[in-house]
């Protein structure tokens, strides 16, 4: 080839390079602009104009020409409610208004050059708080927002713009985890856009998508549980805010180079409808799943995920970028708008997550969800001065719902060692977490089994002096809650609390052999209790005492943070008296809900035999599902006159078809230590004589179910 030629050869491919180059270039640039808008048009969503022109006429006013508000503490370090926040808050409405076109504002250039006086106060002040999370989020966040209602607008100097951008450079995203990650990196994708930085968006979409993956030791889970703040339980709380943090950058990047990939999707709307949808009854959020923050005033309500709250509200945004799911969606917002009862369209289901001790049991007619904490888990955390009493939530707390109010916004008047199904002491006064940020428990044998639909949990407890083998077996229409080796020491009272409730109606009890209408009761010999269309029955009795006055309390007292007015209210509050000084005491009552008064004189728990309640071995047997579930906390033997069961290791089991040919077993691990173990069952229909061998799930499913068919 000529020199002539090859320079011919040079010229096409440097000319065709460049064209690609520029195509690419225009490409991104073009993704730039679509990914800004839809970020612009989301901050600016669900704006209430008149509103807006209100509070923007009254804060330009009163803004000092240094760029400060008076009412603002700028030295203030405080860790939540932090006041310097307000300024940026402030200046976010001036730059909605500049923003928006339609808007008739008789001053823009004035709020322009205000824009910038407060912003450059803001850098100058450099306001700081002991809470890393307004430095490295709140405050980067919301100078990103700024920038993005300003960008290309003319308002903000080069200059300015580049400080504010180094300023908003906060946070390290590769440490991050879970939510923390996810809200960093929305930050950056503001970074990346104003810079129109490809590199940088790269990266901050790249750590907005990371966290949708299991393995980590926060974060999603491989059970679809969430945990934040090392191995806790945060399915709502952060897992709510993971959720929708991920659908909100999802819908500003469909449709480009940077959308979700499907199997993150999927994920995350298996998340969304399998779990954290599944913990709402009615309108209502398990207390269990806020982690601290059950000691926020309405936190319970979660109205605000519904379209009633706007574009911008989580099922919102999870429709658009999924639509296939809005049919799931729209009947969870018809329970939750309380358009439809709590029960409409629910499925039966029960869930055991092996990676942060909590079930779920749902059933049309109500739910039963319980709380506990391993070796392996976090108990709930105490911190920011919020959760001063939850000591005692993790010990096999038990929230029983029907209608979903039962216990919304009860937290300033509840008696806190008293949490419903938890086995403690009964202090005179509550007692405060004494170690911030969560502490590990203390026992291995905390697990279950599922088979999606039915199943059966195990609380090893062993905290604040008091030990106890707590057990719940869940069905259809029952759960049979049971208790053994219960020991203390302690100088007080111990008590295993079986509900505190907001009282509703009337209460009626089968006690000393008489039909009785109840205020307050302390009774050896109670049958049964009724209340709020849920029975509870006591097969052995029990030293029972209900209490149904009026409480008092404050927000403060759980909240710091918090107002101090008086709150007060009626509460229906039952509990097992175990004395001081128990030793191996035991507990026994099942929870039936959604009955009447007059069934409960006529309806009988035939089908429910507790079958044993022994520090060795729990088991229950319901005869119409043809069930047995049991926990064996060593190597023994179960034996009734129709079956037994034996096997080489502790483990918990439910077998199904007990009376039949083909019975099935499921098998689990609470100690999440054993690789093997051996099961043997022998019954009138199948005389069985070896063994079967089970291999349970290793890596990230060990704790997780496994079943067999004989």
């Amino acid at each position: 080839m000529s020199f002539k030629m090859h320079q011919k050869f040079f010229k096409y491919f440097s000319m065709l390079g460049v064209f690609c180059c520029a195509v690419n270039t225009s490409f991104a640039q073009d993704e730039f602009q679509v990914i800004e808008s839809r970020i612009i048009d989301y901050l600016k969503a669900d704006v209430k104009i008149n509103e807006l022109k209100a509070a923007v006429k009254s804060n330009s006013s009163s803004l000092k020409e240094e760029g400060f508000w008076p009412s603002i503490d700028y030295s203030s370090t405080a860790e939540t409610g932090w006041t310097p926040l307000i300024h940026l808050q402030r200046v976010k409405q001036f730059a909605i208004i500049l923003n928006s076109e339609n808007f008739a504002f008789a001053d823009k250039e004035r709020l322009a050059s205000q824009i910038n006086a407060a912003l450059d106060y803001w850098l100058k002040q450099n306001p700081q708080s002991t809470n890393w999370f307004q430095q490295e989020i709140a405050s980067p966040t919301a100078i990103g927002e700024i920038l993005m209602l300003l960008n290309g607008k003319g308002v903000i100097p080069n200059a300015l713009q580049d400080s504010l951008l180094k300023r908003m450079d906060s946070g390290n995203v590769l440490k991050a985890i879970g939510a923390n990650k996810l809200d960093i990196a929305i930050h950056m994708i503001y970074r990346a856009c104003v810079s129109r930085n490809k590199a940088l968006m790269d990266s901050a979409v790249h750590q907005a998508f990371l966290p949708i993956s299991f393995g980590g030791r926060e974060g999603l889970q491989s059970d679809f549980s969430y945990r934040q703040h090392g191995p806790q339980l945060q399915i709502a709380s952060y897992g709510q805010v993971f959720l929708h943090g991920t659908y909100k950058v999802a819908s500003w990047l469909s449709a480009t180079s940077y959308a979700i990939p499907p199997h993150k999707l999927k994920i995350i709307d298996d998340y969304l409808i399998d779990t954290f949808l599944r913990t709402i009854r009615g309108r209502y959020i398990d207390f269990n799943t806020e982690g601290r923050g059950i000691a926020r005033n309405d936190v319970l309500d979660k109205i605000d995920i519904t379209q009633n709250a706007g574009v911008k509200s989580l099922l919102s945004l999870a429709k658009k970028v999924n639509p296939k799911n809005s049919e799931a969606y729209n009947n969870v917002e018809q329970r939750v708008t309380q358009a439809k009862e709590a029960s409409f369209n629910i499925k039966p289901s029960h869930t055991f997550f092996y990676k942060s001790d909590y079930t779920i049991h749902s059933r049309p007619t109500y739910s039963f969800n319980v709380r506990s904490v391993s070796k392996r888990t976090v108990r709930t955390e105490m911190g920011n001065r919020e959760n001063l009493l939850g000591k005692f939530l993790p010990d096999g707390s038990t929230n029983i719902q029907r209608t979903g109010d039962e216990y919304f916004n009860i937290m300033p008047i509840w008696e806190w060692d008293k949490i419903p199904g938890v086995t403690s002491r009964d202090y005179l006064e509550d007692k405060k977490i004494t170690i911030e940020w969560g502490e590990r428990g203390l026992n291995s044998f905390i697990g279950g089994v599922s088979d999606r639909f039915y199943g059966a949990s195990v609380y090893q407890l062993d905290y604040d002096e008091v030990t106890a083998k707590k057990a719940w077996f869940f069905f259809d229409n029952e759960v049979v809650c049971l208790g053994t080796d219960i020991n203390s020491y302690a100088k007080e009272q111990i008590t295993t609390t079986v509900n505190q409730a907001w009282l509703k109606g009337p209460v009626k009890a089968f006690a000393d052999d008489k039909l009785m209408d109840v205020k307050n009761l302390n009774s050896k010999n109670v049958d049964w209790v009724w209340h709020d269309s849920i029975g509870y029955y006591f097969p052995n009795k029990g030293n029972i005492q209900i209490i149904t006055d009026k409480q008092k309390g404050s927000w403060a007292k759980v909240n710091a943070n918090r107002s101090d007015e008086l709150v007060k209210g009626d509460v229906f509050k039952m509990w097992f008296k175990h004395g001081e000084n128990p030793e191996k005491q035991e507990y026994a009552y099942i929870v039936k809900p959604q009955v009447s008064e007059q069934e409960m004189l006529n309806i009988k728990s035939d089908a429910i035999k507790i079958l044993c309640n022994t520090q060795q071995i729990q088991a229950v047997q319901n005869t119409d599902l043809q069930m047995v579930q049991v926990f064996f906390y060593e190597a023994g033997t179960l034996k009734t006159s129709n079956f037994s069961i034996t096997t080489n290791e502790p483990c918990v089991l439910l077998i199904k078809n007990i009376a039949s040919e083909k019975p099935v077993l499921y098998v689990s691990d609470p100690t999440q230590k054993l690789s093997h173990l051996q099961v043997l069952f022998s019954s009138t229909l199948l005389k069985s004589t070896q063994p079967i061998s089970i291999t349970l799930p290793q890596g990230e499913h060990v704790g997780d179910t496994v079943n067999y068919q004989f």
